[in-house]
């Protein structure tokens, strides 16, 4: 696929124009290997379109002859023959469809999965810078409404153009043995739906377009809206929620009785076409032929049955390339997604970690979160030795996080390195490096599932073994005790526990991983002073032995560091242990008044 730079993804949708002929080809290339690994479903779908057809064709000859060899020469026997074969031959025609039908929902359903899962995929390859410029209700219509109304498309429409193109050569070829004139009829009938079709269904693709911009709208504010509930409890905005969520609801059922409306004009006028197509060539020309001889009773009647054959897969196939162009808009969509490329990952010859030590360098590093935005981090240059503690402080604003967003490879330095054990960041494999880091952050979030569920997030491969040291030097075992079912208990993404329990359950998840670097940011900020000094004794009691980096808002919580960073402005303006930085001036002395004289006004 061809890859597309993140930053032109745009937040309100692609462009839906496809460029004519040329976009649709292109599309189709893209298509076709997603539908490949169904070829035999397919394959026996065009089997069982090709029998349908010769059957509809043995069936009218069937119905001729009961008529002209049965009912008019007063023979039962002959029309109980030919009666009893159009019978079963109709009865095998449900069959067919029947496992048409199956075959048709089965390769639907698949390719919607199988797209749903390169989606979701290719979305958790992506960037965090990726994830902050798009809402992520947009991600969720892309990877779930998308998907849906692709699936079909992809999977079923696609090949029934295929399927119907057969079938009418087929059944042209034996309409031409048969009934010769009846090409002429169809032909008017094709080139008057082709027509219509084509009219109507560009105004759909606009409407369509509108409707799916609308919805995936409605889909990020409520996204939104539930996201920041407490926010909106808190200031008693339900009633301005309330209006946002309805005027989106407005604004996209406007746009669906526009889609629909089109949707009915396209059907209804469609079918108005059939039936006016078949009064005229049936009622009106082979009735007149049969009045002047040129056609039998039988021939008359099972002509109506022949111009529906033969009627049936035109309109089916004009509807399916019809239908294409109105769904492109989300198979596009999708195929946008999958074509964007992750601008962090792994190169085939990356380096693997395989018995790290922890040593952690920055060279020169500095970096800006948009390409035309000041640098947040500026020529930050530091060394942490293997089993060392680092503790960054400084204003908000500083640069803190910064350091552990690059550290945890969510960005790239915008210049200068950083060095794991003596290895480029950039050239390491990430699932072995992330692997030996452990990040504890101020909030953790704790997903809708069992508390075990929840540690075992950090390492699905742990053993029973691993999970219980984990909980034991995480001092969580008060915690379980309290739970009604204890380790099993699902925990509604933590709305049943204190900011405490939830920060033990963010170290143990980290524990778990048994990393040789230990990120902790602010992991103490949020708690009271009595739960900090818990947290913070038993964090030093499991710290041995790991190369450890602190973002601390307290300085009392980091006294014991190796070195201590101070960041101001995207620069290390200060560095050294607690005991050296306190007896010289510098704003680490600064700081150091203002949490003292925080602590005695609260006392």
């Amino acid at each position: 696929m061809t890859a597309v730079s993140q930053d032109h993804a745009t937040v309100g949708g692609p462009q839906y124009a496809l460029g004519g002929i040329r976009g649709y080809v292109g599309l189709l290339r893209k298509i076709t290997p997603v539908v490949l690994p169904y070829w035999d479903k397919l394959l026996l779908r065009v089997v069982i379109t090709q029998a349908n057809a010769f059957i509809s064709v043995f069936g009218v000859i069937a119905i001729q002859r009961s008529i002209d060899d049965g009912i008019r020469l007063n023979d039962a026997r002959t029309f109980f023959v030919w009666a009893g074969t159009g019978a079963v031959l109709g009865l095998l025609v449900l069959v067919l469809y029947w496992v048409y039908g199956t075959m048709v929902m089965y390769v639907g359903m698949r390719v919607e999965l199988d797209l749903k899962r390169s989606v979701f995929g290719r979305l958790m390859e992506m960037a965090l810078a990726f994830h902050q410029s798009r809402p992520i209700g947009e991600n969720l219509f892309r990877t779930n409404r998308d998907t849906l109304l692709s699936g079909d498309l992809v999977g079923n429409a696609l090949p029934e153009i295929a399927e119907k193109f057969f079938a009418i050569a087929t059944m042209m070829t034996l309409v031409l043995v048969l009934r010769p004139f009846i090409l002429v009829l169809v032909l008017g009938f094709f080139v008057a739906y082709l027509v219509y079709s084509m009219c109507i269904v560009t105004i759909m693709f606009r409407f369509q377009h509108v409707f799916l911009l609308n919805l995936q709208k409605v889909t990020a504010t409520l996204q939104e809206i539930l996201s920041l509930f407490p926010v909106s409890k808190a200031l008693s905005r339900e009633r301005y929620d309330i209006r946002r969520y309805f005027a989106a609801l407005v604004d996209q059922a406007r746009a669906a009785v526009s889609f629909s409306v089109s949707d009915v004009f396209w059907q209804q006028g469609g079918i108005l076409i059939s039936s006016i197509w078949f009064v005229i060539a049936y009622n009106g020309i082979c009735g007149y032929l049969t009045i002047r001889g040129v056609l039998t009773l039988g021939e008359w009647i099972s002509t109506s049955a022949l111009l529906l054959a033969v009627n049936l897969p035109i309109f089916q196939l004009i509807w399916s390339i019809q239908r294409l162009r109105v769904s492109a808009v989300p198979v596009q969509r999708v195929f946008e997604t999958l074509d964007l490329a992750p601008e962090i990952s792994s190169s085939p010859d990356a380096h693997h970690l395989h018995d790290p030590h922890g040593e952690i360098e920055f060279s020169g590093v500095s970096f800006r979160y948009r390409p035309e935005g000041p640098d947040v981090l500026k020529d930050l240059s530091f060394t942490v030795q293997p089993g060392q503690k680092l503790a960054i402080i400084g204003v908000s604003g500083a640069g803190k996080t910064t350091i552990f967003n690059l550290l945890l490879r969510l960005y790239q330095p915008t210049a200068g390195s950083i060095r794991i054990d003596g290895h480029d960041l950039r050239d390491l494999d990430l699932d072995s490096y992330l692997g030996c880091v452990g990040v504890v952050l101020q909030e953790n979030f704790l997903f809708s599932a069992s508390l075990r569920d929840n540690i075992l997030f950090g390492n699905i491969h742990a053993t029973e073994d691993q999970l219980q040291d984990a909980v034991d030097r995480a001092g969580l075992w008060p915690t379980i005790r309290a739970l009604p079912e204890g380790l099993d208990t699902v925990l509604l993404e933590g709305g049943n526990l204190s900011m405490g329990q939830k920060q033990r359950i963010g170290i143990a998840r980290a524990l778990i991983r048994k990393p040789k670097i230990l990120l902790l940011d602010e992991a103490t900020s949020l708690l009271d002073p009595r739960t900090e000094q818990q947290i913070l004794k038993q964090l030093a009691e499991i710290e041995h032995g790991r190369t450890r980096l602190m973002i601390a808002h307290h300085i009392s919580s980091v006294e014991d560091a190796d070195e201590i960073l101070v960041m101001q402005d995207g620069k290390c303006v200060q560095r050294g242990p607690h005991t050296e930085l306190i007896s010289s001036d510098g704003p680490y002395v600064d700081l150091w008044a203002a949490e003292k004289k925080r602590h005695l006004d609260a006392v």
